[in-house]
């Protein structure tokens, strides 16, 4: 599933042994405290970013920011913990991080859109606002991307021709409210750093019919996702 931008689980424990290996070779060698390891800790954050982004190549516009900001903040936090910069120039050095983001999704291939007739849905929405009503009868994925807006999508009219479709949301430093029929059992697989990822809808009333199951990916990177029936 990795062409679908999943974290690669391998990868990410193949690094974080070597990094914390090598923090403790340091520290037996007397070239790092034991004390100044908590120091290091937004190397996750850049770790789960690079490997996203690796997962994430040749996706369609916005679904990389999600991972690109966790690395650019795990950098700048990074920074900020051994004194290179101070708090103050964060905020500066993450606007020009995601402006570079803007820029090099600009230039990156697109991918074919296809219509929303075919199942699918893409809008994505930046520095701007977008509500969505979904009326297809045999929608099968989607995605779903706010980097500094917002998204709504009103599936409430929407069907599904089998049994589980794939929605993947990708907030930074925005919102995406998704509404869907009662009918429809949802279940999260979205990650965030600093934001917020809920699901509010109720279970599914065995009189409301047959089952349909919608799977939210993602993720939050100082914004939210939330999906309400």
């Amino acid at each position: 599933m990795a062409s679908e931008g999943r974290y690669n689980p391998a990868l990410i424990a193949g690094i974080l042994a070597i990094v914390v290996g090598g923090l403790v070779l340091l520290d037996h060698m007397g070239f790092l405290h034991v004390g100044n390891i908590w120091r290091f800790w937004p190397l996750i954050l850049i770790i789960f970013g690079v490997n996203g982004l690796l997962q994430r190549e040749g996706c369609r516009s916005g679904r990389v920011f999600g991972s690109g900001m966790m690395a650019i903040w795990g950098g700048v936090l990074l920074l900020a913990n051994f004194g290179v910069i101070g708090w103050g120039q964060m905020w500066p050095i993450a606007l020009i991080g995601i402006g570079l983001l803007l820029v090099w999704e600009s230039f990156r291939p697109k991918a074919a859109r296809m219509t929303l007739t075919s199942g699918s849905l893409q809008p994505d929405a930046v520095f701007s606002s977008i509500e969505k009503t979904i009326t297809d009868q045999d929608f099968k994925q989607g995605s779903a991307s706010a980097i500094f807006g917002s998204v709504e999508l009103d599936f409430i009219q929407a069907n599904m021709a089998g049994d589980t479709a794939v929605l993947e949301l990708n907030a930074v430093f925005g919102s995406i409210e998704v509404r869907v029929p009662i009918s429809w059992n949802v279940s999260i697989e979205a990650g965030a750093v600093f934001g917020s990822c809920e699901n509010r809808t109720r279970a599914p009333l065995p009189t409301s019919g047959p089952v349909k199951n919608l799977i939210i990916r993602g993720g939050c990177v100082f914004g939210s996702v939330e999906v309400k029936n």
